[in-house]
């Protein structure tokens, strides 16, 4: 019997270079007629690629050409590329040499930001010149070519829509045509520049711009921006389903591996991320404050549990603040790439609370755990030190009294807390009692060890 070649709405878009919802609309009549057949694969439709239209099967076998080779894979094996994060994870550290880890991150997760912007930038200004040059559109129709062209470059046209504008010299297919060059890190830089120039607001002192500085030759720099070309983003499509948005959260994670304990600066692994978010619900209209929020991996869960529910993850205020200035680029380009907008700030929390006033519905944490601290630069009128002042040796406490402090009426908190903090005595375990005696605590979980890449010592959630 022979094997029936499956497809998806989404893999023909990638290949056509169209968005998903322009397939469907093409589609829809022929397969309500009965001509094109479909298959269900759990809550997805499947269509049999030999059931699709001629003028479909001819578009695919020629964008097929120029299609980059993950796209190519779809119609050799319809099956969802589930490896194609460790392949790109692969060929970028091939590519590392001697480069320290901490260093490279910043230039492959900012490369693959560029990608992202370039791409919604792309798609948005290809639906703006359908606009602009339908005469049935009565609104926004411009007779004018040069008018049109003028407007294609008004900055408001993007930030109406969260879509970044980028400038000529940072877009994608500018960069990829300047790969081979010498002085391709110059070009990148410049690029960098140029974006944070057009959107101070949200990227200003973000984007690393140190290409030119790494010991990297220039082909290997040419060499990410060819890989990095292979990867198609749909703006239309659920954000978190967007193949960017993967790479990049597994590319953070494949980071904090391999620097190891130091990679516990910016990171905390999924499955703890999920279960917090999952225990806490946070729903629309909500605040969420991490203040240790390292790369912002507990506001991408929230924003993913929102759109899991069928809520608007637009509807979420997110607050953070990180002591890691670097960490904070990182974050802010995490968040940027899936649409969540919010105040990070860059500040140490134990002495330099830049949220003294807030008071959130969900705080959720990763703080660094039995961290030094100087308790005697903050006063004992300090509201955070409500139970007491924990000793010099140990910041455990002060995060959770940090996190109680910021909590409204009826929030909730939770984060994670290496074990020490559920047996020690001394000054730790009078605060430990009082906490409980106000029944601030519903619940603790161990967890597993050897969760952590940087710690092996045991961790509770709280």
């Amino acid at each position: 019997m022979k094997t029936q070649k499956l497809v998806t709405y989404k893999e023909i878009a990638n290949i056509l270079g169209v968005s998903r919802q322009a397939v469907q609309k093409q589609l829809k009549g022929k397969i309500s007629s009965g001509e094109i057949k479909i298959k269900m694969q759990g809550k997805t439709e499947q269509i049999i690629y030999n059931s699709l239209p001629k003028d479909i099967k001819n578009s695919l076998i020629q964008a097929r050409k120029n299609a980059p080779a993950s796209a190519k894979k779809i119609i050799d094996n319809p099956k969802k590329d589930i490896n194609f994060e460790k392949e790109l994870w692969a060929a970028a550290d091939k590519l590392r040499g001697n480069v320290d880890p901490s260093e490279y991150k910043y230039i492959v997760l900012g490369l693959i930001f560029l990608k992202y912007v370039s791409d919604s930038f792309y798609q948005h200004r290809e639906k703006l010149k359908l606009m602009f040059s339908d005469p049935n559109n009565r609104k926004y129709f411009i007779p004018d070519q040069s008018a049109r062209e003028k407007m294609l470059e008004d900055k408001e046209m993007y930030r109406r829509k969260a879509v970044f504008y980028i400038p000529t010299v940072a877009r994608w297919e500018y960069l990829r045509e300047k790969a081979a060059l010498p002085n391709i890190a110059e070009y990148i830089e410049g690029a960098m520049e140029a974006i944070e120039k057009s959107n101070p607001e949200q990227l200003e002192n973000v984007l690393p711009k140190n290409f030119v500085r790494l010991p990297l030759e220039a082909n290997i720099i040419g060499e990410l921006v060819n890989i990095f070309s292979k990867i198609k983003f749909d703006h239309d499509t659920d954000k978190e389903k967007d193949m960017l948005g993967r790479v990049y959260e597994y590319f953070i994670g494949q980071f904090a591996n391999a620097e190891g304990k130091r990679g516990g600066q910016f990171f905390t692994p999924r499955p703890l991320v999920k279960l917090l978010v999952e225990i806490l619900e946070p729903f629309e209209n909500s605040r969420v404050f991490d203040p240790c929020c390292g790369s912002g991996g507990m506001f991408v869960q929230s924003t993913r549990f929102l759109q899991e529910h069928h809520q608007d993850a637009a509807k979420i205020a997110v607050f953070g603040q990180e002591s890691n200035n670097t960490t904070i680029r990182l974050c802010k380009m995490n968040l940027a790439i899936r649409g969540i907008f919010g105040q990070v700030l860059a500040g140490n929390s134990y002495y330099d609370d830049k949220f003294p006033d807030l008071r959130a519905d969900f705080v959720l944490a990763n703080p660094p755990f039995n961290a030094e601290w100087d308790p005697d630069r903050l006063t004992e009128k300090d509201p955070r030190l409500m139970y007491g002042t924990p000793p010099a040796s140990n910041a455990n406490f002060m995060w959770i009294q940090h996190f109680i402090q910021h909590l409204a009426p009826n929030g909730m908190a939770g984060f994670v807390m290496a074990n020490g903090a559920l047996a020690v005595g001394g000054k730790e375990g009078k605060i430990r009692e009082k906490i409980i005696n106000d029944d601030l605590i519903d619940v603790i979980i161990a967890c597993p060890p050897k969760l952590f890449y940087n710690v092996g010592l045991p961790v509770s959630l709280w």
